[in-house]
């Protein structure tokens, strides 16, 4: 039987596949549910900057920096939802049920609260801590320099304070994405996970009205992590997972022949049950029997552009293809 057992941000994990911080892993009952399904580690249900400090006018005056799904709504129930304290009993519950890594979840835009807290989250018994720092510039006003620089003083302010193993949830929407991995990395990222999908806005004709887009992810959306996949892979001094637009097999071992160490799923399990971890875990299985690799490292990064003799074809050389019709 083949191997499927990788390493995450030095987690030894039994398979690549990762259920990610949704509502499927806020109680102690949603992690078993995904621990008995199959998932080789969970990260927890990020808990929100603004639910360290409880002053109503920081909360409003936040929220408007924030572009996730649940950030708005989620702000304005905080007393009502999963707090600081309720969260680190989350972990040390979770930890007592599953005998798979729990990753803690923090949703972040600034660096000021959190080294405390991550002490906190590590105390607690988590084996890593997930950044899912969901800036989104709305503003004319600022510079690229400096929401990048706003990324890499959050690691290190995290890195500085606690020996877990520290991934960053990032979104795609960088001048210069190799740069910021490259330098999320050395500030002490041991993984980037690619990657935040940002909050879907889309506009209701009748009632003249702003309302959620889609909230889950289509198998399409792969496409994007998985060109950046395959170009930083090896280059980057880090591990990298996936989190948008994996949704089966197939698209789990696309994932991992650009190079990632894992995949997280989440939308996937909304639509077809804890019950497609086993389904994803299977067709991986079988496509490394019928291409006869043994383990995941032998195939890992395989079609990446580092392992290419056709670099190109990760950048300009497709587009000019698609649009001038040669091939």
């Amino acid at each position: 039987m083949p191997d499927l057992s990788v390493k995450y941000m030095g987690l030894d994990l039994k398979n690549p596949v990762i259920v990610s911080s949704s509502s499927l892993t806020q109680t102690t009952d949603g992690v078993k549910r995904c621990a008995d399904g199959g998932a080789s580690a969970v990260v927890l249900k990020s808990l929100f900057e603004e639910q360290i400090s409880s002053e109503t006018y920081k909360l409003e005056g936040a929220a408007q920096l924030y572009s996730h799904p649940e950030a708005v709504d989620y702000v304005r129930r905080m007393g009502m939802l999963l707090g600081p304290k309720e969260y680190l009993k989350l972990i040390e519950n979770a930890k007592k049920y599953v005998d798979i890594p729990v990753i803690a979840s923090l949703n972040c835009v600034s660096p000021k609260w959190w080294s405390d807290y991550a002490k906190e989250i590590e105390a607690a018994g988590a084996d890593a801590l997930e950044l899912n720092i969901a800036v989104m510039p709305g503003t004319i006003s600022g510079t690229s320099e400096k929401v990048e620089k706003l990324y890499i003083n959050i690691v290190n302010g995290i890195r500085g304070a606690i020996g877990l193993p520290v991934a960053v949830k990032i979104g795609p929407y960088f001048t210069f994405l190799t740069g910021i991995a490259e330098g999320l990395s050395k500030a002490g990222a041991d993984a980037l996970v690619l990657f935040n999908r940002f909050y879907q806005l889309d506009i209701d004709v009748n009632s003249l009205s702003l309302k959620a887009g889609y909230r889950f992810s289509t198998p399409a959306e792969i496409n994007v992590p998985l060109r950046w996949a395959a170009i930083l892979y090896s280059r980057v001094g880090c591990d990298m997972s996936a989190s948008t637009g994996v949704h089966d097999g197939d698209g789990a071992v696309k994932m991992l022949l650009a190079g990632v160490n894992a995949v997280q799923v989440c939308s996937t399990l909304f639509l077809n049950g804890i019950e497609q971890i086993s389904r994803i875990l299977e067709r991986i299985e079988e496509w490394m029997k019928e291409q006869k690799f043994d383990g995941i490292d032998d195939f890992r990064g395989k079609l990446s552009q580092a392992e290419n003799d056709r670099p190109e074809y990760y950048e300009r050389l497709q587009y000019i293809k698609a649009l001038t019709g040669i091939e």
